[in-house]
């Protein structure tokens, strides 16, 4: 029908109108819902930096001195991710925030080391080295996504494994570099899996070996480490001057050894899949399951002979909510230590 004015309007121009509108209201939405979205963030941040406010702090040069917890801070706020330093006296009390973040962190009273993410336009790892005091004193790309690090008890020797491929050890498809550098030197030694590895007097050659879960034997250079090849999990002993491993004979993961190098907690795989800690007694092969039935994907470290401690992500939050708990190593109901943290390391200080 004809408008007034004789003119017509076409049934395509009724349909560019159409979508003009259909558009114009799209983008309307869009811009509302992100509006929103910035603004729930941004009260969410203020709320997380107002409770972290109010949280008492210490300063971390006062714990330095004394034994003291090093985890990696899990509250929510500003300082999720930093070094925490702790109290071993009073974990569950204020903690002094270290201004570094670390997906991973493992320190003694030498040092530490830190496994970083590096924002930007690709996300890229690098792996950092502290001294005593927690200051950067040098640092080294990493290949992928952080997962294990450990630190030699002298400061000597570091080790950092990340995930290549896949992003768990449950992943059929993981694959994982791990790196031992000599801290005096400052020289990277190589990947695991260019040394070389002994199974019953034989080279093991598998292409898919994969290496990760280094601790070290006191200050160094043996160490105990996962190779992971075929479906299974063994455990080696490795010698940094050598760079060789040898297969010990025991299916497990993750291992670390006690403080006095004469027991072994790691986790051992059961035929469904599943992994629970277990201690291994290295003279008399005894092994003691600990009482901890949860799904735990960390590496455990040692508070003292008796106790080891690891780090459970909650249920309500696996990916950024976790505790660092601690088991008798000897069997006994686990506790939780640490609220709100994970990676840890216990630190004496030498006197």
């Amino acid at each position: 029908m004809p408008e007034p004015g004789g003119r017509f309007r076409s049934s395509s121009g009724r349909r560019a109108l159409a979508f003009l509108a259909v558009v114009v209201l799209l983008v309307g939405g869009t811009v509302a819902y992100l509006l929103v979205q910035r603004s729930e963030t941004a009260a969410a941040t203020a709320a997380a930096a107002e409770r972290e406010a109010g949280t008492p702090r210490l300063p971390y040069e006062d714990i330095l001195g004394v034994p003291h917890l090093v985890v990696r801070n899990t509250e929510a706020g500003p300082s999720f991710g930093k070094v925490a330093l702790i109290p071993l006296d009073d974990p569950d009390g204020p903690r002094a925030i270290v201004d570094i973040s670390c997906e991973r962190i493992s320190a003694t009273a030498s040092g530490a080391v830190c496994l970083q993410q590096v924002p930007g336009m690709l996300t890229s790892y690098r792996t950092v080295f502290l001294d005593s005091r927690l200051r950067e004193i040098g640092g080294q790309d990493l290949a992928g996504i952080p997962s294990r690090a450990r630190l030699s008890r002298d400061g000597r020797y570091a080790a950092s494994t990340a995930f290549v491929a896949g992003h768990a050890y449950t992943d059929a498809q993981f694959s994982t570099e791990t790196v031992i550098t000599d801290l005096e030197s400052g020289t990277p030694l190589g990947e695991l899996e260019t040394w070389t590895t002994f199974q019953g007097g034989a080279e093991v050659t598998a292409v898919d070996r994969n290496y990760w879960g280094v601790t070290f034997l006191g200050d160094g250079p043996r160490f105990y480490a996962t190779l992971g090849t075929g479906g299974q999990f063994l455990l080696v002993e490795g010698d940094v001057t050598a760079r060789t491993m040898e297969v010990i004979g025991v299916s497990g993961a993750c291992p670390s050894v006690s403080p006095d190098g004469t027991s072994v907690v790691y986790k051992r795989v059961a035929a469904s899949g599943e992994a629970g800690f277990v201690t291994l007694d290295l003279e008399s092969s005894r092994v003691v399951p600990l009482d901890e039935v949860r799904v735990v994907d960390d590496q455990a470290s040692w508070a003292d002979e008796d106790t080891v401690l690891y780090t459970v992500a909650r249920q309500e939050a696996p990916t950024a909510g976790s505790d660092v708990w601690s088991a008798p190593v000897a069997g006994g109901p686990p506790r939780l230590l640490v609220p709100d943290a994970a990676s840890p390391s216990v630190v004496r200080p030498e006197r």
